[in-house]
């Protein structure tokens, strides 16, 4: 890591001899060794982020094995913050990895060491990527079928599942996953499960990301008065509507 990083050169020609698919083969051989695992997650680190390397890491598992790390060594901080680094990277870099599984351990990480600043940085930069490019392929989908409810109900679950992770990991996000729960509630008025649904994500979105409430009561006060024998829709409306009209 220390040969490569910072130096491009060095890091491409790394990358060309095969330095990649070797340190990873490493990595998946003494999966129990700590220290070779938190040095060899850095050196990776460095060969995509420095000589080029995301191509070669993902077809390394480089991911996978970042990740299995991150699961084994769970009481060093050190290896979390190495494994972050990697995964941050390839997240930023290639569409290819799984957003949920690194979303999970990147939060596991943080509930480890609730004290330490640097995991918890490295934590928050993984999220920033993920949880905005998650955000984006959900609404993707919301927009290729806008009149299909199940697709409407399914990323408004999602959408509202990603608020967990709160709103330094959205970077500006938010507005655009509001607007599209929004319009499936303006398009399918007549579900009370997709009311209840989004009205339920609109929910987690104000509390746990402060988003914009534009909108929200309006719905909120139209799903109440449509659904006016659904209990899970009445229940969502006044919780939304109590949020909102907070002091």
């Amino acid at each position: 890591g220390q040969v490569c990083k910072g130096h491009v050169e060095n890091a491409s020609s790394l990358v060309q001899l095969g330095a990649v698919q070797d340190l990873c083969s490493a990595l998946d051989r003494h999966r129990s060794r700590k220290e070779l695992q938190r040095h060899g997650l850095y050196a990776v680190a460095c060969l995509v982020h420095d000589g080029g390397g995301a191509a070669q890491a993902i077809a390394a598992q480089a991911v996978p094995l970042a990740l299995r790390a991150m699961s084994m060594h769970q009481k060093s901080p050190s290896v979390q913050v190495k494994g972050c680094e990697v995964l941050r990277l390839l997240v930023e870099l290639s569409p290819e990895v799984p957003l949920d599984e690194i979303a999970e351990a990147s939060v596991r990480a943080k509930r480890l060491f609730p004290s330490d600043r640097l995991v918890h940085r490295a934590v928050d930069l993984v999220l920033s990527f993920a949880v905005p490019r998650s955000a984006a392929c959900i609404g993707a989908l919301m927009d290729a079928a806008t009149k299909d409810e199940m697709v409407q109900r399914s990323g408004i679950c999602s959408l509202g599942h990603l608020a967990k992770h709160g709103g330094v990991a959205w970077r500006g996000a938010t507005n655009i996953a509001v607007n599209r729960i929004l319009r499936a509630l303006q398009h399918h008025k007549g579900s009370a499960a997709l009311q209840a649904s989004g009205l339920w994500a609109l929910g987690r979105l104000a509390e746990r990301l402060e988003a914009p409430g534009a909108g929200m009561q309006d719905a909120a006060q139209r799903a109440k008065q449509l659904h006016p024998d659904s209990a899970l829709v009445q229940r969502h409306a006044d919780e939304l509507i109590a949020f909102l009209l907070r002091p």
